[in-house]
């Protein structure tokens, strides 16, 4: 990969010249006043290669000319370094340029007061800063991708250490943002850097082989163009043809994930068509497939079904002469110009688009989904992960019931799927059915894949989901729901436990008693909220609150608080495992920072064992008429006879109890043993179930364990 090499820098009429070719309403003032004070800023300075270190923005507004941007962003290219490395104050930035140029070199300067912060602390933090001012004006990115650009143009002169810190983060996440852009003139070539900086020794191996490959290939595709354009003879006036290789971050991909030979996969043309009328594309394609045969499942349709950076295009595989294959794509001038030049070609001051560049970059979901990672609140190394995550170019796209068609990460769920749609489905999500077949939440996604999400209105979300999702919308959805329900569940449980230590009424307010918040507030609380997670959480001891309110009167005093178990609050507790307790059962509740509420059924050795404790032990009683648990263990004793086991199953089932789980205990000359893991309805069915199994003759005994 050769570098950019030394060179005069471009003078300020020439850029104005440049510029006035598509947009000749510029203010070429504003442009030569910021091109003279860039100039003045850095004078003295000089980069790494002793290069004026003034080279540098103008090389940046070199690129941007290229995407025929506005003038505002142009004066900021040319400005992007000065207050970050000259001293310059925004404020005067400001007052000389405008504010509009002022926003956008602050969103790409870098953050100044990170102290002694790690380079992960110090990458994140820039990183939100400069999706903060991305979800403003788009204009800031493209910005950052021209200067990284440049920046990847003269990497040579750096260390190695250097090189590829800079190559990796490029390649993570300013080619993920090039690409939903749109910005295909730019791109490759920093894929083809990184790839050269990361992998030297595949990139040297590729370069020597498409030396020896490259006049094979160029041949072919001559006299592919040469058979094509002479099948269409004048039908299809203006129509051209263009020829090359894939280029080596490409190969090294192919090679990757298909195993097919380096030596094979530098033999691919490509080979694109572009016509003038979009409506030319469908018909030079079946001409193209009449020329050399197409590879079946190889065909792909961006016109009916664009990318998310509205890329358009026909694309399609062939077979070539000599076992060589031909990657073709077919498209408008039209179509041609937003790939080349993605999001820059449909605004207002070149095109009369009736949007700005800010507000079209509000739709684009690959920004939106920077936007949740930066919500997300996480640590620096969780966002930058989640954040190479959803700028990932790997992507599926599953399609809804209603033909909508969904951009997801490679890996995604059909968890990620139901939050991608709406939240409240990702939370109710019991699963779905892809392509007519069910499957569960963790069920990964494939390209063109028909999803139908199930939901479950009594499913209750856990911290396990976090697993099962990728985007960053799922796993912010869930990290933040989870945490509300883990604040409402302690809460609850510490209004429980005070209740009960005040011996006032379940429903007693607490926040209106103005002995309570008067004693909270003397034990130095904010506010009767933050006391009560305290004590649900298990760090503060209820009596401290009496001691602070002082002797009561016994008038005052209530039924103690208990906690009703019912399916609507199933988030404030936890059945126990270890007894199995159901609707019915004599249970007793225990403080639990974790679970909630542990209910044990009273002979349970773990309750007897805890109930010592009055300050940790909960009253409880069940919901009448509510159906909760249900798992019970079952152990039966009976004779040792043939079919014995069969016809304990069989008396099961006809009780209408649904066996889980079965274990044999101990097998005997006389008697043997199984443990049975039930599903009941109720109590009373469990009695039911027990009394049949007594009632036949060779079972000796049938007990709840």
């Amino acid at each position: 990969m050769t570098t950019a090499t030394t060179h005069a820098i471009l003078a300020c009429d020439a850029i104005a010249e440049r510029v006035l070719t598509y947009n000749p309403q510029a203010d070429l003032g504003l442009l030569e006043r910021a091109y003279r004070f860039a100039e003045e800023a850095h004078e003295g300075q000089v980069r790494r290669s002793g290069e004026p270190y003034f080279s540098h923005p103008v090389a940046v507004v070199e690129i941007l000319l290229d995407l025929r941007l506005d003038i505002p962003t142009l004066c900021a290219a040319l400005l992007h370094d000065t207050v970050e490395d000259t001293g310059t104050p925004l404020a005067e930035i400001q007052g000389l340029f405008g504010e509009e140029v002022a926003q956008l070199v602050d969103g790409v300067t870098k953050v100044a007061s990170l102290g002694h912060a790690s380079r992960t602390h110090r990458t994140a933090t820039n990183l939100c800063k400069t999706v903060e001012a991305m979800v403003r004006d788009i204009r800031v990115a493209l910005i950052k991708i021209a200067d990284r650009t440049h920046n990847m143009r003269t990497i040579e002169v750096l260390s190695q250490h250097k090189k590829v810190r800079i190559a990796a983060e490029t390649r993570d996440i300013f080619v993920p943002i090039a690409v939903g852009l749109g910005l295909g003139m730019i791109y490759p070539e920093l894929q083809d850097r990184c790839f050269a900086v990361l992998n030297p020794q595949d990139y040297d191996e590729i370069v020597a082989i498409f030396d020896y490959a490259r006049e094979r290939v160029q041949h072919r595709g001559e006299v592919l163009r040469d058979e094509f354009l002479e099948r269409i003879g004048g039908r299809f006036p203006g129509t051209r043809a263009i020829i090359g290789c894939c280029r080596p971050h490409e190969v090294h991909r192919i090679h990757r994930h298909l195993g097919d030979p380096i030596e094979r996969v530098a033999h691919i043309l490509r080979f694109t068509v572009i016509t003038p009328r979009d409506a030319d594309c469908y018909p030079l394609l079946g001409l193209l497939h009449g020329l050399r045969g197409p590879i079946p499942g190889r065909f792909k349709d961006y016109i009916a079904s664009p990318r998310s950076n509205q890329y358009r295009a026909l694309h399609t595989r062939m077979r070539g002469r000599g076992g060589c294959t031909v990657r073709a794509r077919i498209l408008s001038e039209e179509m041609h110009a937003i790939a080349e030049r993605g999001i820059t070609h449909q605004w207002t001051y070149k095109r009369g688009a009736n949007e700005a560049p800010a507000d079209y970059a509000r739709r684009m979901r690959w920004l939106q989904e920077l936007q949740e990672c930066q919500q997300a609140m996480l640590c620096s190394e969780d966002f930058l992960k989640l954040v190479r995550g959803s700028l990932t170019t790997d992507k599926v796209h599953p399609v809804t019931p209603r033909g909508e068609v969904l951009e997801l990460p490679r890996g995604a769920t059909v968890l990620d799927f139901a939050f991608a749609i709406h939240t409240d489905l990702g939370w109710r999500c019991a699963g779905g059915r892809v392509n007519g077949h069910r499957v569960g939440r963790e069920y990964h996604l494939r390209d063109g894949d028909l999803v139908d999400i199930l939901t479950d209105p009594a499913i209750e979300p856990g911290g396990a989901w976090l697993k099962h999702v990728q985007t960053p919308r799922a796993r912010h959805a869930l990290r933040s729901g989870l945490s509300s329900r883990k604040r409402e569940r302690i809460l609850a449980i510490g209004r429980t436990r005070l209740t009960h230590a005040l011996r006032l009424p379940p429903d007693a307010d607490l926040a209106k008693r103005d002995d309570v918040v008067a004693a909270a507030a003397r034990l130095g609380f904010a506010d009767i909220d933050a006391f009560l997670i305290q004590i649900g959480s298990g760090k503060v001891d209820p009596a401290r609150l009496l001691g602070a309110i002082g002797p009561q009167d016994s008038d005052e005093r209530q039924p103690q608080g208990e906690l009703v178990l019912a399916l609507d609050n199933a988030h404030l507790y936890h059945l126990a495992n270890c007894c199995r307790p159901m609707a019915g059962d004599d249970a007793v509740g225990f403080a639990s920072s974790r679970d909630g509420v542990i209910v044990h059924r009273t002979t349970c050795h773990h309750a007897v064992r805890r109930s010592l404790d009055e300050q940790q032990t909960i009253p409880i009683r069940w919901q009448p008429g509510t159906t909760i648990g249900g798992r019970v263990g079952v152990l039966v004793e009976m004779h040792n006879r043939q079919g014995a086991l069969a016809t304990v199953c069989t008396q099961i089932a006809e009780a209408n109890a649904n066996i889980l789980k079965s274990r044999t205990l101990s097998i005997a000359p006389r008697y043997g043993s199984v443990h049975f893991e039930l599903e009941v309805q109720s109590l009373d069915h469990l009695t039911r179930v027990l009394e049949a199994l007594r009632a036949e003759d060779l079972v000796v005994s049938a007990e709840r364990v």
